[in-house]
């Protein structure tokens, strides 16, 4: 019988539904368990007619403290301890109460089933950053509970293990996914961007200025580069009101526009008609955002701390990476890809075949079914 493998994450998104909705597609057995249908900050409308994957939703113990997500989910843990063949792949944080609880099992012995961890890790972002010996410990007691693979995003989570001190993982690749059916744009349509009287910006940002930064670029940057361009804010969060009067104490309503939440038609649209993508994050572990922008063929203007940088974007060929604590890093930055706006359409046209060649959906999960499979295969032979 082919094995079976148990996906364990907090809640459906549309990105990853449609991942799993592809995934059932092939002869992959699998099933997710979620730990609740949606959490408190999110905005998403999940239709569950539309998971044509196999799954379980919990409705576990849950609250939110601060940015930070509690789940409890024992008829989960029951479940999953039930299953005595299936290997896990947990798609949550090594912290989640569930993920350390499972960890704990494992170490004294009643599971015994193989635990993939799947991974965005990024040593940049603002929690990795506040490190201290027992973060440290704790993970290492939860990564190392397991033999199973570490299912990666990219090349920063590589880079970030290692920093932690973990030297012997199996990574296998699994970069994020969009919906990729509702991005796309045509030649006739990134034809028309070149007919902006200012060129347009696009931040697709949570307003949250302690990670996203957007105030310190615009300082960083300065007034006069802000009046050469028009610059589209979508998204809506806690400090919208320190970015409003950053805009009208500077007279920038002309050129800063903020939209507020855009669904994900709206959003299609502005990346239609946007010049450049935006992403001045001071922390962003693997942002979709970027692949979104790859897809629609747009340069990438983008911070180095977004962890996906590694994979999405060469220096000068379709963008510019800036470091978000150097304004002089930013300014320098957006001047040299302002000053290129004849190379827009080739630098989009790259962006385009990164995109195919590395976050392709068909692509990424081919691989991911080979290689995991390849490796359950060999590690189980290992210890028959």
């Amino acid at each position: 019988m082919m094995k079976k493998y148990i996906f364990f994450t907090n809640i459906p998104t549309p990105y990853r539904s449609s991942f799993y909705n592809e995934l059932h597609n092939t002869n992959f057995n699998f099933e997710v368990y979620y730990q609740r249908k949606s959490e408190n900050d999110r905005n998403w409308i999940i239709d569950l007619g539309e998971l044509k994957h196999p799954f379980h939703i919990d409705h576990g113990l849950y609250l939110m403290i601060g940015r930070f997500h509690i789940h409890f989910n024992p008829r989960l843990i029951i479940k999953l301890l039930k299953d005595k063949e299936a290997e896990f792949i947990i798609g949550l944080a090594w912290n989640d109460i569930d993920i350390l609880i499972l960890a704990f099992l494992s170490r004294i012995g009643l599971i015994k089933n193989k635990m993939h961890f799947w991974s965005e890790a990024n040593y940049l972002t603002i929690g990795s950053r506040n490190d201290n010996y027992f973060k440290n410990l704790l993970r290492k007691f939860v990564y190392k509970s397991s033999k199973g693979a570490q299912l990666s995003s990219g090349e920063m989570v590589e880079i970030t293990f290692k920093k932690w001190g973990f030297n012997n993982l199996n990574y296998i690749p699994l970069p994020n996914t969009i919906e990729e059916e509702l991005f796309n744009v045509s030649k006739e349509e990134i034809d028309a961007r070149k007919e902006n009287i200012l060129p347009i910006f696009l931040l697709p940002v949570r307003l949250n200025e302690k990670i996203k930064g957007i105030v310190n670029f615009f300082k960083s940057i300065g007034d006069d580069n802000i009046r050469k361009s028009i610059f589209q804010i979508a998204g809506d969060g806690p400090d919208k009101e320190i970015i409003q009067t950053f805009i009208y104490n500077n007279n920038l309503e002309n050129h800063i526009k903020l939209l507020g939440h855009c669904n994900t038609v709206n959003m299609v649209s502005l990346y239609k008609k946007a010049n450049v993508f935006v992403l001045p994050s001071f922390s962003d572990p693997s942002p979709l955002t970027i692949i979104e922008a790859l897809k629609m063929e747009l340069p990438l203007l983008i911070s180095d701390k977004c962890g996906n940088h590694f994979e999405a974007l060469i220096e000068e060929k379709n963008g510019y990476l800036f470091d978000p604590f150097e304004p002089q890093s930013i300014k320098n930055a957006f001047e040299k890809i302002l000053s290129r706006t004849s190379a827009w359409n080739n630098m989009g046209k790259k962006s385009s075949r990164i995109y195919d060649e590395k976050f392709n959906r068909k692509l990424v999960i081919t691989n991911f079914i080979n290689l995991l499979t390849a490796f359950s295969y060999h590690s189980n032979k290992i210890n028959e």
